[in-house]
């Protein structure tokens, strides 16, 4: 099974696999180690001897006993608590539901759901149903009774909503450390195939995401797009591994209509999550935010805003500008404004509304616009306004309360942010460079490289003054177009030409040069003119789009040295039918920080320190309907009624919940493996695994350009919505997860 020379280890972890009864009850638990292969999946049983030799030494060896092993691609990843497993949370979603599992399973033998939590939650709504009847039926009464009356009958309802609260925090917090997976088995006799499922209980909630992110992308990197991704130099000894390779995860269309006369132009990604109030899973908890598209006739322009939140990216919403739209830049919201507004009065609807991330424009007409970029905004523009003499916006940046605009006629306009937190239309200083345009902007430290012509100029970000400049070609004519800097090292490409150079930042000496038309020509046929439209620096890779609507992976270190090119590198198959205008990398938030989850918890039921947010503390999900009869659930309290906690009787005025059902008395399923968990004389468990903060597993990379084709494939006649403006997914795999 591991003899094959294109099999390769993706990661190896220690689990606790449970085994439920009907119930809900854990009938059983045992050590596991998983090996992630990249297109197998094994489950092995651990077992540690010691051997003794001559000299008196004791060796430990350890010896896997293999219990299963299933095909990668048919794994399945199950979360309950959503009726369509976990597609409307990933960007992978899952083939089957929760429901047809349990069916596929033996129901009466083995029930692997979450199990007692669920049915306490079940009965909770129901019974609150059943609350809402009766408060329906006291509303009726003729009488006026001191102990009967719709105050008690709403602290009824209202104990009832706490403890649903309540239940479903205990259930993800259940859900934190578990996965669920569903494996194909063996065919029955009809030949027709079957499914088993096993849950395994990861040491922290971190481990479970970095695992299940790690699974998908190996899924991803088997589908049928990525087998034959990129072209890559064979003889090369330093080209990059297969393993890391970017891979696919889809191509669209940003339009809501198919337009063919809009052409992408540029984008700018806003990383703010959208906080949506439904239950998600943790399975997928680094949550991605929009990206916000500019595209262009010969007059006017078009934003469309694409969202990453679920496991299909669309266009949330789509709209059209005065102008045509040459560039963009995020501005992120200010904390000094935001802790200013906290204080404002609620009426201050202007200061307000300048306080929440925008996304600046740079129009051709010159002029600036400035819109609100966040949950729930829907085409709201906070701000318009003309750069001086109305000269074209050619780039924009943005450092602390500046905004830097750089201009057709060579010239940077520099923007102050006025009191209540909205841009001076007035450009505080004019910095003049040249008489070309300034083509690119690029924050670096404390100062600011601006591309005008051939040259590069350095300003400071303090005094706003030209401190240093130099020449990034010596040949006349070469014009900059962009810039990306990675460590102390800063990659320049030109309008002409498919010569990328290389120069340090700190000396200002120049490299290294490169040429992509070598990569692109030795997978094209012919010698077809390549010159570079978009650039990027991610991860160890340097990302060049090209006129062809070809990219260029090019292997760089990935810690903060020199950014030198150190492989062939490689060139993808999939490919824009026009220009690559832009390369945007979408980096992920978090959405389980400690913030929100604080939030998240009714009170009393914060987490009172990190082992216990983490690894989920051993004091047992405290379920109140699983308590013995006597002891009953206290629903009432409010100032309404006149319900004294002393006495439990009816006629107080409060409700006393008590439930019969056998099934009510079981333990909560989770107590035993939180004790487990818990346990530090585990035998597997290694200082590395325990409570190792584990980072994101790959990180989105977004193109943009007309359209998609496969350069491989023989080309028919193009249909007309493979023309229109179109992005492709990216997901590039980090090193050293």
């Amino acid at each position: 099974l591991l003899s094959s020379g294109n099999r390769y280890l993706i990661r190896t972890d220690d689990m606790v696999e449970t085994v439920y009864n009907d119930k809900g009850e854990i009938i059983k638990t045992k050590e596991r180690r998983l090996f992630m292969l990249n297109d197998v999946l094994m489950c092995a049983t651990v077992n540690i001897r010691s051997s003794y030799e001559s000299s008196g030494t004791v060796t430990t060896g350890q010896r896997y006993l293999l219990k299963w092993s299933v095909p990668l691609g048919q794994v399945e990843v199950i979360e309950y608590g959503s009726g369509n497993g976990q597609g409307e949370n990933c960007r992978f979603p899952s083939q089957h539901s929760a429901e047809n599992v349990i069916i596929n399973s033996k129901p009466n033998k083995l029930y692997m759901g979450p199990g007692q939590l669920y049915l306490d939650l079940q009965n909770l709504l129901h019974d609150l149903n059943v609350v809402g009847q009766i408060s329906q039926l006291i509303g009726s009464l003729k009488g006026n009774y001191q102990n009967l009356n719709q105050s008690v009958a709403h602290d009824w309802t209202s104990g009832l909503q706490k403890l649903i609260l309540k239940k479903e925090d205990e259930i993800r917090a259940a859900d934190r450390c578990r996965i669920q997976l569903q494996l194909p088995g063996k065919q029955d006799k009809s030949g027709r195939p079957t499914f088993f499922t096993a849950v395994f209980n990861t040491f922290t909630p971190a481990i479970k995401q970095s695992w299940i992110n790690n699974l998908q992308m190996a899924k991803l990197a088997l589908a049928e797009d990525n087998l034959l991704g990129w072209f890559c130099v064979e003889d090369d000894g330093n080209q990059i591994k297969k393993e890391k390779h970017p891979l696919l995860v889809r191509h669209m269309p940003v339009m809501m209509a198919k337009q063919q006369e809009f052409k992408i132009e540029c984008a700018a990604y806003n990383p703010e999550p959208y906080l949506s109030g439904e239950t998600e899973s943790d399975s997928c908890a680094m949550e991605h935010g929009f990206l916000w598209i500019g595209s262009c006739t010969n007059q006017m322009g078009q934003i469309a805003i694409v969202s990453f939140q679920s496991s299909s990216p669309k266009v949330i919403e789509c709209f059209n500008v005065e102008s045509r739209i040459l560039c963009m830049v995020y501005i992120p919201e200010e904390e000094k404004l935001k802790e200013q507004n906290k204080a404002l009065d609620s009426e201050n609807v202007l200061a307000k509304s300048s306080n929440v991330p925008t996304i600046c424009l740079g129009m051709e007409e010159g002029s600036i616009s400035i819109y609100k970029s966040c949950q729930g905004s829907k085409k709201i523009r906070l701000q318009h306004f003309f750069t001086p003499e109305k000269s074209t916006v050619m780039s924009l940046t943005y450092m602390y309360q500046y905004l830097f605009a750089g201009l057709v006629n060579g010239n940077i306009s520099i923007y102050t942010k006025a009191e209540d937190g909205m841009w001076n239309t007035e450009p505080q200083k004019i910095v003049k460079l040249g008489v070309l345009p300034v083509r690119s902007l690029l924050v670096m430290e404390e100062t600011i490289w601006a591309a005008c012509g051939g040259q590069i100029f350095i300003i400071s970000t303090v005094t706003h003054s030209i401190e240093s400049h130099f020449e990034a070609h010596q040949e006349e004519g070469m014009v900059i177009s962009h810039m990306a800097v990675a460590g102390v090292g800063i990659w320049i490409a030109f309008t002409s030409g498919s010569t990328l150079r290389l120069f340090h930042t700190e000396t200002l000496k120049h490299l290294q040069d490169i040429n992509i038309a070598t990569p692109v020509h030795n997978m094209l046929p012919g010698q077809q003119r390549v010159s570079v439209t978009s650039l990027l620096v991610c991860h160890g890779l340097l990302l060049v789009g090209t006129n062809l609507g070809i990219i260029v992976a090019l292997p760089v270190p990935r810690l903060q040295g020199i950014p030198k090119v150190t492989g062939e590198g490689m060139v993808s198959y999939h490919a824009h039918n026009g220009p690559v205008k832009f390369l945007v990398t979408a980096t992920s938030i978090n959405k389980k920080n400690r913030n929100k989850l604080r939030n998240s918890l009714p009170p009393g039921s914060e987490p009172k320190d990190d082992d216990q947010k983490n690894a989920l503390h051993s004091e047992r999900p405290g379920s109140s309907l699983s308590n013995s009869h006597d002891t009953a659930v206290w629903l009432g309290g409010s100032v309404g009624s006149i319900a004294q906690k002393s006495d439990l009787s009816s006629s107080s005025g409060s409700l006393t919940l008590s439930h019969g059902s056998s099934s009510l008395e079981h333990r909560p399923e989770d107590s035993n493996i939180y004790e487990l968990l818990k346990d530090q004389n585990i035998s597997f468990k290694s200082k590395r695994q325990k409570s190792k903060k584990m980072k994101a597993s790959s990180v989105l990379v977004i193109s943009g350009g007309q359209g998609h084709r496969r350069v491989n494939k023989k080309t028919k006649q193009q249909r007309q919505d493979e023309l229109v403006s179109s992005v492709m997914v990216w997901q590039i795999p980090l090193l050293n997860i």
